[in-house]
């Protein structure tokens, strides 16, 4: 709750968030994605698809922590929504299964490499 308070909503963040750079929705800008974090989790709400879709455009880049005033730990509010989307919605099989094989493959050096192999062999001559 402390970190919610702590945003003052000025939007100097936006200026330097890509997501919101490319895509002009205020839901995907850190000021946007804090009102969405605040609304679910001081009210106990569920995550819905919305939201999972705001929060999840997150690139996790902190450049918006860099250009706050407040100083706000926007990746601490981050990570505690992403629990809480966690525990209470449902993602659809195919981004489950997306999310699975990426954990398998990304954080292992020889599995990426391998992934990129594979991946080479589809590629056009």
């Amino acid at each position: 709750e402390k970190i919610l308070r702590k945003c003052v909503h000025c939007g100097f963040c936006t200026a330097t968030c890509p997501t919101y750079v490319t895509l002009g929705n205020e839901l995907d800008s850190p000021r946007g994605r804090i009102y969405l974090i605040k609304d679910m989790l001081e009210n106990g709400r569920p995550a819905d698809k919305e939201i999972v879709t705001h929060i999840d455009r997150c690139l996790s880049c902190l450049a918006c922590m860099t250009t706050c005033p407040s100083g706000v730990n926007y990746m601490h509010l981050v990570d505690h929504a992403r629990a809480h989307i966690q525990q209470t919605y449902k993602r659809p099989l195919l981004d489950r299964l997306t999310r699975a094989v990426l954990a398998f493959v990304l954080p292992y050096p020889s599995r990426f490499r391998a992934a990129l192999k594979l991946a080479g062999l589809g590629r056009p001559f």
